[in-house]
């Protein structure tokens, strides 16, 4: 009997740790079950030959024939070869990380589900439903034994502590026969290669350098919009599809890609349906969530959210005058796939929780208007706290007034937004108190980590950079060229950190007077950004506008005229109408023009201007104060002298008050105002 109690107590201590097993096992598989976007036959990961719709993992459907053609509106068209193809699919055989980055409507996501079935076709295959199942898919494909891909299409979505992250990645990748495989747009990828790290928030510098990181881990390939000739070539053979056959006869404008997704015909719709009597409504709902995306909202938009913003763009377009139609019969028409293809927006999320995203093609195009101040206000007070410092990160190079306002009602913390908002207002020294604060208990802590570190030598920058900025370069000078040699020792030759010390360097000769060692350092600097972060990244278009400025203070205005244009220009497609570099361009145009003795047209630039200025900045930014200060003097030299007066007037009562009688720009514009009044009277 002894023996039998002893068995049967071995026997129930199994069957409990059993049953806790199968539990866990069951937990698990429910958790997985949900987190995937394409499930097996089994509810889990299926293999990547078994997937046959690869819409599904992301990759835009192609147009329909209309009228009486035939329809092949089944399926995807057949594959196309790309000259990538081989170099895309070796990587995914033989890489851990592969990333291919492309423009929208590129035919990236299909070239990379292709090279998947083509290389890899029994890996079992894992498609986040969004991004917060990006980590409990991660731990289920690590501890499986059995190959895996993990695909992350529009891979800016998922980056981020809380999805992919450096670490996450790295255990991974770490695991025999696991590759992730990824796409993202190039003005995506450009966010975190072709500029330096954000100004904002250490919160927001870390998850950008975290981000980075990960992107610089990954094996990248690029895939052009513009089809070759040789491409073309190979297409033609397959102009059997009507489909690609009519693409094919639009190559001379458009990628075949490009074509095949509707992309062009999408953002013709968006456009001509703000007709009176159309879907006035619905494009409404669209530009919504354009902004949104371009705001930085990468997250999927909520229904609500969307819907309360539309109002003020429906409003700004004429509201009823359009006869617009209902807020349900608009839904439906943005929702509908065009020519049965995409939709200009996209949904997103699962039932319970439904979300939209506007269809990258029509983000990503150039020239759009700016972002009205109600987007950024509903958008940063809707936006959770994972996503402020990359909104409001935004928001300080397009939308200081909002900025400002998250800030203070602190929706946004952090040492380097507080310093970022201090040394905007030209509150210079308060920014350097807080900052040299921080370094003093950073200083103080035996932590030595390569975070600590970086975080310190951040700081280190912004307050050589402040220093600077209140007006002692020598000082500053000499703090940017020790942490020059800190960085050459460390760095490899073109990346933007040593570039940005270098801007700072030439910054601090100008402001000493050496005009001409200025230019050549800067126009050094040109050659190299040019090199490596292109010729329409922000920093290159940086380094040219004060390049001008310098021609113009060195004697030839009319030079710098040009220079500044071409500028603008290259700004208003790649940065927008409402950066504030672009902004401060056309400032610099109407300065330029005045050098000339074309005050007429000066006075005509900063009238178009200054509105913007202000509604981007606020009444008393700064900026603003430093435009009217200009546009004064344009009145008075087109003999306007009673409103040039005013005008310098009301801009000197703003500086007594904001920033006290003896703030350098207050002395200067008194000074200013006295001279006009002597000459006024006399």
């Amino acid at each position: 009997m002894s023996v039998g109690g002893a068995v049967s107590a071995c026997t129930v201590i199994v069957g409990g740790r059993m049953q806790a097993w199968i539990e866990r096992s069951s937990m698990q598989r429910e958790q997985v079950a949900k987190a995937l976007a394409v499930a097996g036959t089994d509810g889990l990961l299926p293999r990547v030959a078994e997937v046959s719709d690869a819409i599904r993992l992301g990759v835009h459907p192609a147009r329909t024939d209309q009228g009486g053609e035939p329809s092949l509106a089944g399926g995807l068209p057949a594959y196309i070869p790309r000259s990538i193809d081989d170099e895309l699919r070796t990587a995914v055989a033989r890489e851990a990380f592969v990333l291919l980055v492309g423009e929208s409507t590129a035919g990236k996501s299909r070239s990379a589900f292709e090279a998947m079935r083509a290389a890899i076709p029994s890996h079992h295959l894992a498609v986040p439903v969004d991004r917060t199942a990006v980590i409990p898919l991660a731990e289920y494909v690590s501890r499986r034994a059995e190959p895996a891909v993990l695909w992350l299409d529009d891979l800016e979505c998922f980056l981020g502590s809380d999805a992919l992250s450096p670490q996450l990645l790295s255990e991974l990748t770490s695991r025999p026969g696991v590759v992730v495989v990824a796409t993202i747009r190039s003005s995506q990828h450009q966010r975190f290669t072709a500029r330096t790290e954000p100004s904002g928030d250490e919160q927001e510098r870390t998850a950008w350098r975290a981000n980075r990181h990960v992107l610089k881990l990954a094996h990248t390939c690029y895939l052009d919009r513009i089809w070759s000739p040789q491409e073309l070539e190979v297409a033609s053979s397959f102009a059997d599809d009507p489909r690609i056959a009519r693409a094919l006869h639009r190559t001379h404008v458009f990628g075949l890609a490009e074509a095949l997704a509707a992309g062009p015909e999408l953002l013709r719709d968006w456009h001509a349906a703000w007709e009176a009597g159309a879907h006035p409504r619905a494009a409404a709902l669209v530009t919504a969530a354009v902004d949104c995306r371009r705001i930085g909202l990468d997250a999927p938009a909520s229904r609500e959210l969307l819907e309360e913003l539309h109002h003020h763009y429906l409003a700004a377009r004429g509201g009823h005058a359009l006869r617009p139609e209902s807020l349900e019969e608009a839904w439906r028409w943005a929702l509908q796939p065009v020519h049965g293809a995409s939709s200009l927006i996209v949904p997103s999320g699962t039932s319970g929780n439904p979300c939209f995203m506007a269809f990258d093609y029509l983000v990503d195009q150039p020239h759009q208007a700016s972002i009205p101040a109600e987007t950024w206000d509903t958008v940063i007070r809707h936006a959770d706290t994972t996503r402020m410092p990359s909104i409001a990160g935004k928001a300080l190079w397009h939308q200081r007034r909002a900025f400002h306002q998250a800030l203070d009602a602190g929706l946004v913390e952090g040492v380097f937004f507080r310093a970022s908002a201090l040394a905007d207002r030209h509150h210079y020294a308060e920014a350097i108190a807080v900052l040299s604060q921080e370094l003093e208990s950073l200083e103080n802590e035996d932590n030595a980590g390569d975070d600590r570190l970086s975080h310190r030598t951040s700081l280190r920058h912004q307050i050589a950079f402040y220093t600077m900025l209140m007006g002692n370069p020598a000082e500053a000078e000499a703090a940017f060229r020790a942490l020059l040699a800190e960085h050459e020792a460390v760095l490899l030759p073109g990346d933007e950190t040593l570039h940005v010390v270098r801007h700072n360097l030439a910054s601090c000769a100008r402001r000493r007077g050496d005009l001409a060692g200025a230019l050549a350092q800067f126009r050094a600097l040109l050659a190299d950004r040019e090199e490596y972060l292109g010729p329409t990244a922000m920093n290159t278009l940086d380094t040219r506008r004060i390049i001008a400025r310098l021609v113009a203070d060195m004697g030839d205005p009319a030079e710098a005229l040009r220079q500044a244009r071409e500028v603008l220009a290259a700004e208003e497609e790649h940065l927008g109408a409402d950066h504030i570099n672009t902004l401060e361009t056309r400032c610099r145009i109407a300065d330029f023009l005045a050098r000339t003795g074309d005050h007429t047209a000066a006075l005509k630039v900063l009238d178009r201007c200054l509105p913007d200025l202000v509604r981007t900045n606020g009444q008393e930014h700064p900026a603003v104060l430093n435009a009217r200060q200009q546009h004064a003097t344009s009145l008075w030299e087109n003999g306007r002298h009673a409103e040039a007066l005013e005008e310098f007037t009301q801009v000197l009562a703003i500086r007594d008050r904001r920033y006290g009688p003896d703030d350098p720009t207050t002395r200067q514009a008194r000074t200013e105002l006295a001279q006009l009044r002597s000459r006024y009277q006399s």
